[in-house]
């Protein structure tokens, strides 16, 4: 389905690939998306705050209600201001639950334990991040002035990197969650929405193969802005912001596609080694 920023799918497949989404223009110039590809439901989980790892308990996981959906999302969102204390952990749900006068074996609803918590934040973070493109598109359009791509892909990813600083101190736990194997298809459609939302507002109209290229470049950048995030200790972060810039430098102004191929399998390099290097360190790997 096309827009008049262009193809929110990827080419050649309207229903799937990195971030593949759909979206419709309503009315009043906003837009409706509608994401698939949100994989399978999961039962591991990854939830002691001492040692980050728990037993795998398997379990067929039922439908649910709007009802319960939505008590879900009242107590999830009562659980983050918990996550300093508790971490990204059912200790944190149950603190949640109970400050909305519920009982504590409501965590029997969150059988993921704290990988559910983990992702509400995730997705409100991404709905978060859309709204405020949608605002910054509207304003651009008010002023007549074109989208320059470079500044407003950085301004996108620093706003939504910015979301997690107020759990700066527990979000290693928060990624180290996301990479076990029973949360990566859930964690690799949050991350697609980031950058598929990114490209679609800054007006990308690639319909080749190009349209990958840019989304995996661009999660490459993310992903590897986001470690070097959790271990700046300047000011504001101003080096990570500097380090973002000098990323997504080739990425936005690269011309050939093996110029993005090679940007992109860089960046990978460099931020896979960073990352499986914490989550050993977070999991106590690295001291057997």
């Amino acid at each position: 389905m096309s827009t008049s920023t262009g193809d929110r799918n990827p080419p050649q497949d309207t229903s799937s690939g990195p971030g593949g989404s759909a979206s419709s223009q309503t009315s009043n110039g906003g837009y409706n998306t509608q994401r698939t590809g949100q994989g399978a439901q999961y039962s591991d989980e990854l939830d002691n705050s001492e040692d980050l790892v728990s037993e795998v308990e398997e379990e067929e996981m039922p439908e649910e209600t709007e009802e319960e959906y939505q008590t879900k999302q009242a107590v999830l969102k009562a659980s983050l201001p918990f996550v300093h204390q508790y971490g990204w952990t059912k200790k944190a749900i149950v603190a949640g639950a109970e400050s909305l006068g519920m009982p504590s074996m409501v965590h029997g609803m969150f059988p993921r334990g704290g990988a559910e918590l983990v992702f509400y934040f995730y997705e409100e973070s991404n709905k978060e991040l859309e709204s405020f493109l949608k605002q910054k598109v509207t304003e651009l359009k008010e002023k007549d002035e074109k989208i320059k791509t470079g500044p407003f892909i950085h301004d996108a990813i620093e706003t939504r990197l910015r979301m997690i600083i107020p759990y700066i101190d527990k979000w290693p736990q928060a990624m180290a969650i996301q990479t076990l194997p029973q949360n990566a298809v859930q964690s690799w459609t949050n991350l697609s929405r980031v950058v598929d939302d990114i490209w679609f507002y800054a007006g990308d109209k690639s319909n080749d193969f190009n349209w990958y290229t840019k989304r995996g470049s661009l999660a490459a950048v993310y992903k590897s802005t986001e470690i070097y995030l959790i271990q700046d200790r300047s000011e504001d972060y101003t080096d990570t912001w500097n380090f973002l810039e000098n990323r997504l430098e080739d990425v936005v102004s690269a011309g050939h596609l093996a110029r993005n191929l090679q940007e992109t399998n860089t960046v990978l390099s460099e931020g896979a080694k960073g990352f499986c290097v914490m989550t050993r360190n977070l999991l106590g790997m690295n001291n057997r």
